[in-house]
This record gives C-alpha cells, sequence and structure tokens, in this order.
C-alpha cells in the first residue's frame, strides 16, 4: 500500500515536469486522481504514519501551484470541479477556491457549494452554515459527501449539538479507515460527553482506540477523553467511576497514569475517598520512583486514608514525598493533608470552659475477677488506704 502511494505521489510531484510549460497546458494526473492520492495519504497519516504526514503537506503544496496553474478547461469536468472542493476541505489553501471561483464559465459545480466550502475554511460559521445546509452529504459521492458533513457538524454543534452528532457519524459511515472518520471520531467523543450521553461516550472511545490509537491527532483525542470525564463527572461517584474502569484499560500506561492522577485530585476534592484510594492504587505502580507525578499519587492516597488504624503507613508515605518537586499549590496541599493528619495523632482540644487537656476523672467500677488485682496492685492499695488514714488522723488532732 505505501509503495504504491509513494509511486502516485512521485507521479503527482512530476506533473509540472511532464507538463507542457504553458499556462494554458492540462496536466498529465488530472486534479480528482490528485485528490485520490492526497486521501490515500491521509488514511495513512490517521494510522500514525509520519512519513505520510510529511508527503502530505508536500503534495497539498504541489496542488496549490498546479491547480492555480489549471486552465478553466480542466475544472469544466465535474469530478475535478468536485476535486477542487475536497482540496479546499482536506487542508487546502482557500486562495485556490478563490481564483478558480474567477473564471468564467465556473468550475461545474454547485456554486454555493464552493461559497460555503470556503466560508467555512475562512472561519464564516454562519454563512457556511445557510449554504451547505442546502446539501445532503448523502446524495453527494462519498468522497466529497464525509468532507460537507464534517463541515456541518461543526458549523452546528454549538446551537445544535444533537444535528452535529447525526453529521458527525454520516461522515464515519461515508469515509471508513479515511482522516475524515477518525476527526468526526473524535468529535463525537467530546460531543457525547458535552450532552451527558455516558454510553455513547463509552462506545465510541472504544471505537476510537481501537481503528486509529496510533493516529497522528490521537493527542486530541486524549485532551477531548479528558474533559469529557470531568464533565461527566465519573471521579464524583462510585457508580459513574464503575462505568469507566474497564474503559480506561483500553489506553496505553503513559495515558492511564495520567488520567487517573486527574481523577484522583478530582474524587478528592469532592470527597470520593474510596475512588482516590483504588485510582492511586492504580496508578503508582505506573509512576517513575522520584517524580512529581508519583509525589501527587502519595499525596492523594495519603489524604485519602488518614484513619487512626493506619496512621503510622499514613506518615511513613508522606514523609516519603519529596516537596521539592511539587507545585506551590501542591505544597500546600501536602501541608493541609500533614494537618489533618496531626490531628488525628493527637488529643482533640479540651471542650469549653473544661480545664485541662483531657476529659474529666470517671471513677471506674471494681473488676468482676478478684484474680485481675495482681499483687503489686494489692500492695499499692494498702499503702494508699494506710496514707489516708494518716491525712485523716492529721487533719483531727
Amino acid at each position: 500500500m505505501l509503495c504504491r502511494l509513494s509511486a502516485s505521489f512521485l507521479a503527482v510531484l512530476g506533473w509540472a515536469g511532464l507538463a507542457v510549460s504553458t499556462l494554458h497546458a492540462e496536466p498529465v494526473m488530472p486534479p480528482y486522481e490528485m485528490v485520490r492520492t492526497l486521501q490515500s495519504l491521509q488514511a495513512q497519516v490517521a494510522q500514525g504514519n509520519s512519513q505520510a504526514l510529511a508527503a502530505q503537506r508536500a503534495l497539498l503544496l504541489r496542488m496549490e501551484k498546479d491547480f492555480m496553474d489549471a486552465p478553466a478547461v480542466v475544472w469544466q469536468d465535474p469530478r475535478n470541479a468536485r476535486a477542487a472542493v475536497i482540496h479546499l476541505l482536506s487542508g487546502g489553501h482557500p486562495a485556490v477556491m478563490r481564483e478558480l471561483m474567477k473564471f468564467d464559465p465556473l468550475p461545474r459545480t454547485d456554486p454555493d457549494l464552493m461559497k460555503g466550502a470556503l466560508a467555512y475554511v475562512e472561519g464564516r460559521e454562519q454563512q457556511a452554515a445557510e449554504l451547505l445546509a442546502q446539501f445532503d452529504p448523502r446524495e453527494l459521492p462519498p468522497s466529497l459527501g464525509g468532507h460537507v458533513a464534517l463541515a456541518l457538524a461543526a458549523v452546528t454543534v454549538r446551537d445544535k449539538p444533537e444535528t452535529a452528532l447525526t453529521y458527525l457519524g454520516l461522515a464515519r459511515l461515508l469515509l471508513p479507515g479515511s482522516l475524515v472518520e477518525e476527526a468526526a471520531l473524535r468529535r463525537e467523543v467530546f460531543v457525547a460527553g458535552t450532552l451527558g450521553d455516558i454510553e455513547r461516550f463509552q462506545t465510541l472511545s472504544i471505537t476510537y482506540l481501537r481503528r486509529f490509537r496510533n493516529s497522528i491527532y490521537a493527542g486530541d483525542f486524549r485532551r477531548r477523553f479528558m474533559l469529557a470525564i470531568d464533565t461527566l463527572g465519573f471521579a464524583k461517584s462510585p457508580e459513574k467511576f464503575a462505568l469507566i474502569e474497564s474503559l480506561l484499560n483500553e489506553f496505553d500506561e503513559d495515558t492511564q497514569r495520567t488520567l487517573y492522577l486527574r481523577m484522583a485530585r478530582t474524587a478528592l476534592l469532592n470527597g470520593q475517598l474510596a475512588i482516590v484510594r483504588k485510582v492511586a492504587d492504580r496508578a503508582i505502580p505506573l509512576a517513575m520512583g522520584g517524580t512529581r507525578e508519583e509525589a501527587l499519587l502519595k499525596i492523594y492516597k495519603a489524604g485519602a486514608t488518614l484513619d487512626a488504624a493506619d496512621i503510622k503507613a499514613v506518615r511513613d508515605t508522606l514523609w516519603s514525598v519529596d516537596k521539592t518537586l511539587l507545585e506551590p499549590d501542591e505544597q500546600d496541599l501536602l501541608d493541609a493533608v500533614y494537618s489533618v493528619m496531626n490531628s488525628v495523632r493527637h488529643w482533640p482540644e479540651p471542650p469549653t470552659n473544661v480545664i485541662g487537656e483531657f476529659s474529666s476523672y470517671t471513677p471506674e467500677s471494681k473488676p468482676a475477677d478478684p484474680e485481675w488485682i495482681t499483687p503489686v496492685m494489692h500492695h499499692a492499695d494498702q499503702l494508699l488506704t494506710e496514707t489516708d488514714k494518716l491525712l485523716d488522723q492529721a487533719g483531727n488532732p
């Protein structure tokens, strides 16, 4: 596959040399074939091929030059006219479309489609929404319809998120395995999280991780996933956390550690101590020793385990934290955990109007078993009794 892509790409780069060097010469490789090569490269980008990413950039630059140089007759082929729109929606420079729209006759496709695509890439969302809404992506060729659906989702998501989800689903169906599908999945995860649709969020996340985990843009997916975790409150209740436990296992260890760290802090701030302990126990083995991440996880775990029965272990954990690794606000958190720990280790303050550090003396009844009294205790009792008698005599001469 990659060899075929390389051969096609070399042919594209040789376009200028093989074509007659005049403004009106027709290219050896027509625009629609160049767009096919571009989409093939982008599919490789979606699978994490960094060489394909570099080739895509070079191809887009070549297409920009050659499209600008192509004569008007080239764009009377509907396939080439649609290719110009796809090129624009695939990262092409908008100057190309603006130049093509100067031709008379115009390229052989709907002018509103060209205007809508141009408005979209130039950030004129309202105009883009009005122009592109005329087109049903399902009635366009899939290679174009998928891009139009993705653009429609982008311009409707703010006001109509449910409609945007429909468009994103269409984009995936029309261009499976493509960079369009990868981008649509990334955006769907975020929209589902915003809407609070936990089931869809889980399904889409697993689909993305199993199809595009190595994508060049997987970092953006992880960022959106983390935002959705906060929005959906997975670290704020044991019931919701249970729903996401298996999903977290789909991520690589580095990402798991980052997610656990974020969730541990959120859970601690929301008083979900059981979640903090569970998350910290999973994350600490994934953290490198002596790092800030490990230090934070220890603090979170200690903060969730401030129990008199475990106070020595908590103390030892806190003593192992290198304070110099922490940011100022994290040092404040460490100090706060220390303060709570010390309040657990010491006697409580006496109540108001009570003198002394401890509560007042309350006499206890004699034990039922006389054998409980040892010889030493019996001797001490005799001495106290004799002392009481002497004091009585001294007070009554």
